[in-house]
């Protein structure tokens, strides 16, 4: 990030379900990448913005360019997950999402995605929407 970079935050909570684990009841960790999604989405609707709204409107997409996660310690069944989230958005057309996953306020994965917007038509890189760039003002 840098100094220039702006961003939006928040926290969203998960409670690990037992679909979610394996035989002895830890979280499998493709499963991390889905409480991701969660934690992304909740973090735009609170702030009154869809990404499948901009996808029909603005006829974009917003893949997922990469991704990475470190894991500290496991979740377990029934755990309750903070999921702190940040957007990082330096107006270059790759922007950064970083999370911190908590259990009972330690911190038990560090990750990021990387990502980009997408014309649906030609399927090559295009500025992210105003609408997107606004959430940051």
């Amino acid at each position: 990030m840098t100094a220039s970079s702006k961003k939006i935050s928040n926290i969203a909570q998960v409670r690990v379900r037992y679909a979610e684990t394996d035989k002895m009841q830890v979280v499998y960790n493709a499963n991390y990448f889905i409480y991701l999604e969660v934690a992304r989405n909740e973090l735009v609707r609170n702030k009154n913005f869809s990404f499948s709204n901009l996808e029909i409107e603005e006829k974009v997409f917003f893949p997922i360019i990469d991704t990475y996660a470190k894991f500290n310690s496991p979740a377990f069944y029934d755990d309750i997950l903070d999921i702190e989230t940040v957007i990082c958005y330096d107006e270059s057309p790759i922007f950064k999402i970083e999370y911190k996953i908590f259990c009972q306020k330690k911190l038990i994965c560090e990750a990021y995605t990387r990502h980009t917007f997408i014309s649906q038509a030609s399927r090559r890189p295009v500025k992210p929407p105003a609408r997107f760039i606004a959430l940051f003002n």
